[in-house]
């Protein structure tokens, strides 16, 4: 359910505009996404300072839960956040389009950087070294390059999503 009460927010880099819908509760400021879905109702969140995120299935102590951190970095699950007034468990986003994905790397709560990592194509010869799981000679064409992935400070999520924004419209390289 979203707040009637908004901040439109304008970024330059972007031209992106951003309606602002709730308070974090990381930061106290108004700089929480909500968005909801109609076709299965599920609601969520992000706050675009932190770049922590949660959805209505992560609910404190459920299955969701339990099954989300199967198939994320430990760090994701070191750095979870309880927010007993939503009963939900937020943690860092992970946001992937067809030309970049955003994500975070690091051992701890405060040793952890922001990365940005282009889709690149694979050329004839490194496809060899990417084979398509259970079929045979079919390899990808295209990787996340996160070898050459841009780095971006624990603090500054805000100009990683300036960044992955600006990629909108780009086709893989």
């Amino acid at each position: 359910m979203k707040k009637e009460n908004k901040v439109e927010i304008t970024n330059n880099d972007t031209g992106l505009k951003l309606d602002y819908d709730d308070i974090s509760p990381f930061t106290g400021n108004k700089c929480v996404l909500i968005e909801s879905d109609t076709g299965t109702g599920m609601e969520s969140r992000i706050c675009m300072e932190t770049g922590y995120t949660t959805t209505d299935r992560f609910t404190i102590g459920g299955k969701a839960i339990e099954q989300y951190e199967k198939f994320v970095p430990q760090l994701y699950k070191d750095t979870k956040f309880l927010d007993k007034t939503l009963n939900q468990i937020w943690y860092l986003s992970t946001m992937r389009t067809h030309v970049c994905c955003l994500y975070a790397e690091g051992t701890s709560k405060t040793d952890y950087k922001w990365k940005l990592a282009m889709v690149r194509s694979l050329d004839l010869e490194e496809r060899k070294n990417f084979p398509v799981e259970g079929k045979e000679n079919e390899y990808h064409t295209h990787i996340v390059d996160v070898d050459n992935a841009e780095e971006f400070e624990r603090t500054n999520f805000k100009g990683a999503m300036d960044k992955f924004y600006a990629t909108m419209g780009e086709t893989p390289k």
